[in-house]
């Protein structure tokens, strides 16, 4: 591994951004707890899931999967927490639906929820996107899918 020094001599025509993962269906895992945050703009809460990639399924180029060692590597998606009843819905609804946690009566809360969905595996399909300013492009969460 490179030293700080070392890094900070790198010439800067060597530090190129690192490419997006494959667009496709990857097999996942939930890695820990969800991290508490807030958006830089409207300092809307929000709850940061970490998904580490197991495999990628066949919609996905295999070979750049490989260049870029993609297996191990994570992905995360936010659900924002607010009073708005469709962003708590969408919550339930990947907690449930998607990570398969039981809460057959309704009785469950959310918060008492989230510290099952560790270890949880799902299918993640990610998307390219590019850049506001068209300069790069790079991976998101698209959706999620039970496993």
């Amino acid at each position: 591994m490179a030293s700080f020094e070392e890094i900070l001599k790198k010439p800067t025509s060597e530090i190129k951004s690192p490419p997006p993962f494959p667009a496709g269906h990857y097999h996942c895992v939930v890695d820990g707890l969800p991290e508490h945050g807030q958006s830089r703009v409207k300092q809307t809460d929000y709850l940061r899931f970490k998904y580490k990639i197991l495999q990628a399924q066949e919609d996905v180029d295999q070979r750049a999967v490989l260049e870029q060692q993609v297996v191990g590597k994570h992905l995360t998606q936010d659900f924002y927490v607010t009073d708005n009843m469709v962003t708590q819905n969408m919550l339930k609804e990947f907690l449930k639906d998607t990570l398969g946690i039981d809460d057959a009566d309704g009785k469950k809360s959310l918060e008492e929820m989230i510290p099952e969905s560790q270890n949880c595996q799902l299918v993640v399909e990610v998307k390219l996107d590019i850049s506001p300013d068209g300069k790069r492009s790079f991976h998101r969460v698209n959706s999620t899918a039970r496993a």
